[in-house]
């Protein structure tokens, strides 16, 4: 932390977003900003997805806006945290290899999205984009640790 926190207040930019580093606390920090901007990207797709194409539908029409919009996130999460995050080899030998695994948590953590969709949603009323937000906090730290553990962990 003392090293996040020092690159923090120098304003290091380069030592905060490109230096190599296995200190999992600016990880987090690079995941956290890596995150925004795929979640941008995911909330700026679910947005015009259910706004432009599926007209405000409801139902099954929100289910399908999220799974484009998480497909969208996904794929702009994976190429920037493989420029900015981890940056060490992953577990897997090939690229098609770590991307299916990346995908398989990312599915997972969007099992986790769908379902608080439902409950919050369509149960209780909430707003879509509000559903969204929340889960996403959720399954932002869900991401990270998964990927961390199953694709980046330190080798012995």
């Amino acid at each position: 932390m003392k090293e996040l926190l020092a690159l923090i207040g120098k304003l290091d930019f380069k030592g905060l977003f490109y230096q190599k580093t296995d200190n999992v606390f600016i990880q987090f920090f690079r995941y956290c900003f890596v995150g925004g901007i795929a979640t941008v990207a995911e909330g700026g797709t679910l947005w015009l997805v259910q706004h432009f194409l599926f007209r405000e539908a409801q139902g099954f029409w929100v289910f399908a806006s999220q799974a484009i919009a998480f497909i969208v996130g996904l794929i702009v999460n994976f190429i920037l945290s493989k420029l900015f995050v981890f940056q060490e080899k992953s577990a897997h030998t090939n690229a098609a290899g770590e991307f299916i695994t990346y995908a398989v948590i990312g599915v997972v953590g969007l099992g986790i999205k769908e379902l608080l969709l439902w409950l919050f949603h369509v149960q209780i009323g909430w707003h879509y984009m509000l559903v969204w937000v929340v889960s996403t906090v959720i399954v932002l730290i869900w991401n990270y640790a998964a990927r961390r553990v199953a694709l980046y962990r330190k080798k012995k």
